[in-house]
């Protein structure tokens, strides 16, 4: 009578309540260590709790385009004289293609680097690297006729000197290909650049003109009548919606995100495909961590202008 001593019947008892109560720490610790993944807390936190386990991401690479070519602005565009201003990071050969045909112009395009340089079509001059230099390019009046129009009035080309080809990645860029538009009596659209075409070691050809802006002001974007940073001048990343967009995803080529959210990824957040590499589409400072075919025509590009 009165004994509080513990018998061996009470002992499966005790064992159960410490096995709960460890269960119920253990379960605590896990749930703490995983608030932010199941949405406790961490959402629109700017001081999200680390994480022990991040997720594996591809290395990206940026693809280096050495050239820029860009129309002098408020400066008259005609035969009698346009005024651009080019600059080039390596040695390269550049040529200027007045009455360009339109279907020969898509056979070089596609062809490769020494069959760029060799074409017949085109009359090469060997340059070096330089900083922004201006030039004027002048010819005599065409007499290209009424829209739609079989020839290019006149395409620009800067391609880098086989010298310097050897240690090239697949992505990166061997000529910049850019088509300009001068006005006349009968083809009264503004004279301007087109398009610009960027042409890699691996033969594949990426219009910038066309590449797949995100966002509402895309369509204005493409409006743009001169190049040098302005094909994304309104459009703002598709992931902050703050900064501007500047940096279009290889291979599936969407404009969608700034410089300081495409480390954070590793898959396009409009298409879901694997990020690669990227271009640079807009002069923004880097965030601190970092087939050949058939010639096929591109008919959203040549229906723009009434050329066929």
């Amino acid at each position: 009578m009165g004994s509080t001593g513990l018998t061996l019947a009470d002992l499966p008892n005790i064992f159960i309540m410490i096995g709960a109560l460890v269960a119920l720490f253990v379960m605590l610790v896990i749930l703490l260590r995983n608030m932010e993944v199941i949405g406790i807390v961490g959402e629109g936190r700017e001081d999200t709790w680390p994480r022990t386990m991040q997720p594996p991401r591809l290395l990206m690479q940026r693809v280096h385009i050495p050239f820029t070519f860009k129309l002098l602005e408020n400066e008259p565009i005609g035969y009698n004289g346009v005024r651009c201003c080019v600059s080039s990071t390596v040695r390269y050969w550049h040529a200027s293609w007045w009455g360009a045909p339109v279907r020969d112009l898509h056979q070089t395009l596609w062809g490769t680097l020494p069959e760029i340089l060799a074409s017949s079509n085109l009359n090469f001059s060997r340059s070096s690297s330089h900083d922004e230099k201006e030039m004027k390019l002048s010819s005599e009046p065409l007499q290209l006729g009424p829209p739609p129009r079989t020839c290019y009035p006149l395409v620009v080309i800067l391609a880098r000197d086989q010298r310097d080809t050897a240690e090239l990645r697949p992505d990166d860029t061997v000529a910049l290909v850019t088509v300009v538009h001068i006005r006349d009596d009968q083809c009264p659209l503004p004279s301007g650049i087109i398009a610009q075409y960027l042409k890699q070691a691996n033969g594949h050809l990426s219009c910038l003109k066309q590449l797949y802006v995100s966002g509402e002001s895309g369509d204005a974007c493409e409006g743009e009548g001169e190049a040098g940073g302005g094909y994304a001048r309104e459009a703002l990343c598709c992931v902050c919606a703050a900064a501007p967009l500047s940096r279009a995803l290889l291979p599936c080529r969407h404009a969608c995100l700034c410089a300081r959210c495409l480390p954070k990824l590793d898959k396009c957040p409009i298409c879901r495909s694997v990020i690669t590499s990227y271009f640079c589409i807009r002069n923004e400072e880097e965030p601190l961590s970092e087939l050949k075919q058939n010639f096929p025509l591109n008919r959203r590009l040549l229906n723009l202008f009434h050329y066929h």
